[in-house]
This record gives structure tokens, sequence and C-alpha cells, in this order.
């Protein structure tokens, strides 16, 4: 089973270049990202973009293709986007993907930004219920682009997509303990899990909540790649972008991919195995 998780970027062309990146993300938040990251005792005092000169700007400067055809080259039989813009984006999307063979599609959407709505996609190839999610998120930059669930029909498997705060340390825990409450929900069904996304943290970020860490789970990737700035020096970037499975699971390949973004692409293949083999 291939799995994929992919930082769109807004679909905006250029972000794997910092001066391009630097632009845009001006243009979709104000001049307050660069109090995030550099000047945090200045954050939550930031100009604000109009709707209107948003949406202008995003049609303008939009360019899906890279990561559609990254889809259909890597073929997964789950795919996660994140930072899909929903009211611009959601009709092409489930379109391509239909196209594809993905049977159930399913949006998280964020609290911020209307008509620009940064929203994550979670799909799969094979018949499911989308399961309702509200994850706590903070309606403004950094806090978070939702939370998006497909529960397959076929079998006893649940998949989570999550795009987590980023410099929010209080909403961080909030967000994981509702990730937690919700995989244990399904695992009370009789349902295994996978869990997915930009979760903005390394994994020892993660495993050092208990909420998290109590469900057991391990990446798909055993060398966690690195994924984001791919425009910095390596030694400066992180890895943001996991895939967490059962640890019944055999990890087969992983691997991470460029697109365009300013994030790597992971995608990863592994055997589900029964609790029962393992």
């Amino acid at each position: 089973m291939k799995i994929l998780t992919i930082n769109t970027a807004f679909g905006f062309t250029g972000m794997d270049r910092f001066a391009t990146n630097l632009k845009r993300h001006l243009h979709m938040h104000g001049w307050g990202v660069l109090t995030y990251e550099f000047f945090p005792f200045l954050r939550g005092r930031s100009s604000r973009i109009s709707k209107g000169k948003r949406i202008a700007y995003v049609k303008k400067h939009q360019y899906l293709d890279p990561y559609l055809e990254l889809i259909q080259r890597i073929a997964p039989d789950i795919l996660i986007l994140n930072e899909a813009l929903y009211e611009l984006y959601h009709e092409r999307i489930e379109r391509e993907l239909r196209a594809m063979g993905f049977q159930t599609i399913a949006w998280g959407l964020s609290e911020h930004y209307p008509g620009t709505t940064i929203s994550i996609v979670v799909a799969t190839k094979e018949p499911g219920e989308i399961i309702p999610c509200s994850m706590p998120q903070r309606p403004s930059m950094g806090g978070g682009a939702g939370m998006a669930g497909i529960r397959l029909k076929a079998r006893p498997l649940t998949i989570f997509g999550v795009h987590l705060t980023y410099r929010n340390p209080a909403m961080f825990v909030k967000q994981l303990a509702y990730i937690a409450e919700m995989t244990t929900k399904e695992r009370a069904l009789g349902n295994e899990a996978v869990l997915a996304g930009d979760w903005n943290e390394n994994e020892t970020a993660l495993y050092a909540n208990p909420s998290f860490r109590l469900l057991g789970l391990v990446s798909a990737d055993p060398d966690e790649k690195l994924t984001c700035p791919v425009f910095l020096p390596r030694f400066l970037q992180r890895a943001l972008d996991h895939i967490f499975i059962s640890p019944h699971w055999t990890r087969v390949h992983a691997e991470t991919v460029a697109s365009g973004s300013d994030h790597l692409a992971l995608s990863v293949e592994v055997e589900p195995q029964s609790t029962t083999t393992a």
C-alpha cells in the first residue's frame, strides 16, 4: 500500500525558491509572516490582506500541475494534500483525483482566509465513509489548516490527514489531544489508523507529547527524512511531514520527492499486517 503526503504550498509557483516563497507568503499573510519567523515578540501585529486581493493573487500565480503530475506518477492508494485552497481548487482537484481512481475524498477546512480557505485533502482508492473532524485551530496565520478523515468500508482502517499549528505550543498540545481522541475512537471500533500530513514539528516533539505517545504508532519513514524548507542548506532543514502507521505493519520503502513546493513530498510503501500475526 502506497501513501503519499504533499504540502502544495497554496498551489503557487516558485515556492522552492526563497525570494519567491517570501513574496508569496507576504501576499497571503501580510508582513506578519516576518514576525513569525524573525520577530516573535510582534506576533499578532500584522497588516491584513483583503479577501479580494488574496484571491486575485492566487488566481494569477496558481500552478497545481506539478502536484497532480506527482500523484499520477507515484499512484498512491492513500493521498494527503496540505494547503489546498478550497474555494479555488476543490473542483479541479476532485475531478483530477477521481480520474486517477480515487473513490473517497474528504476535505478539512481551516478557520481563516475566507475565499482562499487553507485546507487539507484526504483521498483513498477504496470506498470509505467521511469522518467529520473539528480539530482546534487559531483562526489566523500559523493556526493550523484543518483535519480530515476517512473510514474504509472494506477493511478496518481509518486515515486521518492533519496540518498542525506553527510555533504555538499551547494550540499544538490541544491539537494532538484531539487527534489522539479521534484515533482512540476509531480503535474502539476495531480500526487501525494512519495519521499523515504536515505536523510542523519533528518526531521527537510529537513523541514527547503524552497523548500522541500513548497511541503507540511508528513512523513509516524510519530515517525521518528532512522535508522543509527546501531552499535552505540541509543543516537548517527540518523533518515536518510525517506518516504514522501501526507498529504491526511492515515498512517497505520511504522517499522524499521534490514537487516545486517549499516542502518535499513524502512517499511510503507499507504492508499492513494483522496484529495476530505480527
